[in-house]
Formats: structure tokens, sequence, C-alpha cells
């Protein structure tokens, strides 16, 4: 049984425990995420803390939701970004629209230690050619996992808009590695090693790929 659509039926219904479910559950959630868009820890709690306030407050008026954590995770992204206007944040804002990091998670540290030093630059240079919104778009898709309808809605565009970032996305990886074939001729015995790990970060998904 999914005990989340529960808890949040509960916490509509003014259970107090449900409620510290919810944020206990997804608290270190969208901090995570939130580092994707800023490194200012302190803006990020204090951008989840309103969330949860506000949602609080609110319950009654909450809609009936499909996705929770979807919701959650654009509730977070649009306050990050309304912060981002003010002029001590514009260093987040490019071009019109906001940057985005793939920094390694702490999956990938393992990963970082067990791969040789060419490898690791390799894979940096690659990310650093995806555009912020395709960067954005890998990390919902394989990172997160989610659906392209889920990822659709936490980015505003359209099924079309976000079958064609996938692919471009796509391509430039692929002209990349295919220049440095050999920087990723990692033997089958260590791949099998980080599979078994389940280790998914962006990393991995780079040489996988």
């Amino acid at each position: 049984m999914n005990e989340l659509p529960h808890k949040w039926n509960l916490f509509i219904a003014r259970d107090e425990d449900a409620f510290e479910w919810l944020y206990k559950t997804y608290a270190s959630v969208l901090h995570e995420y939130g580092l994707r868009f800023t490194s200012d820890r302190e803006l990020i709690k204090d951008c989840i803390h309103d969330l949860f306030i506000t949602l609080y407050r609110n319950r009654k008026s909450t809609p009936t939701l499909n996705n929770i954590k979807v919701y959650l995770l654009v509730s977070l992204k649009n306050r990050l970004l309304n912060s981002f206007k003010h002029a001590a944040y514009t260093q987040h804002m490019e071009d019109g629209g906001y940057l985005f990091s793939l920094t390694d998670s702490v999956e990938d540290e393992y990963i970082k230690k067990e791969l040789d030093t060419h490898t690791r630059q390799a894979v940096e240079k690659i990310l650093s050619l995806l555009t912020e919104r395709q960067k954005e778009i890998i990390y919902y898709r394989y990172i997160q996992e989610l659906q392209m309808d889920e990822i659709c809605e936490l980015m505003d565009i359209t099924y079309q808009s976000a079958h064609n970032l996938i692919q471009k996305a796509f391509q430039k990886v692929r002209n990349e590695k295919d220049s440095r074939l050999s920087v990723f001729s990692i033997p089958a015995k260590q791949k099998r090693k980080y599979k078994n790990l389940n280790l998914k970060g962006i990393t991995m998904w780079v040489i996988f790929f």
C-alpha cells in the first residue's frame, strides 16, 4: 500500500502527525533539489520553511493531488526563482533564465574516488556542453527518474519540447564521448561493480549512456 496518499488525506484533515511525517519525508529531498539551483543553503531552508508553513495554513483549500512530490518540487522551484529576482541573487540567473547544477551527489563521491582523473575531467567537460535546461531535464529523467508528464509540469513545457531537449542533450553527449572513446573504456568488471552498488548519479549516467 502506498502510504503517501493516506498521509496526505490525513494532513488535509488537520492531522498534526501526518504533517510532521510529510515534512520529515520531503525536507531532505527538497533541500537536495534546491542545491541544483543555488549553493545558498540558508535560502533553500527559508524557502522550504515558507513552503510548508503556507501548505499548513492553506491545507483546507489545497486541491486533491495526483503527485505530491512533483507539487512540492514545483512549489520550491517557484519560491527559489522568485528569490533570484532580487538583486542579491542575480548570480543565479543567466540570459533571462536560471542556472542549474549537476554537481555530483553523495553517491557520486564514491565513484569519483574510483575513477581516474582523465575520466572525471571528461565527464565534467561533457556536462559543461549542456545548456541549463538540458541539464535540468537530464536530472529529472535519469537521476530523479520522473515520468515525462511530471517533467513537463516541473519545467512548464510541452511533451514535444521535453522530448526535443532530451534528444539534443543525448546528441551532445554521444558526440563528445565518441571523441573521447578511449577515456570511457572502463573494464567490464569495474562497470559491473558500479551497477551492483545501484549507483545512479550523473557521473554514472554519462559513463553508461
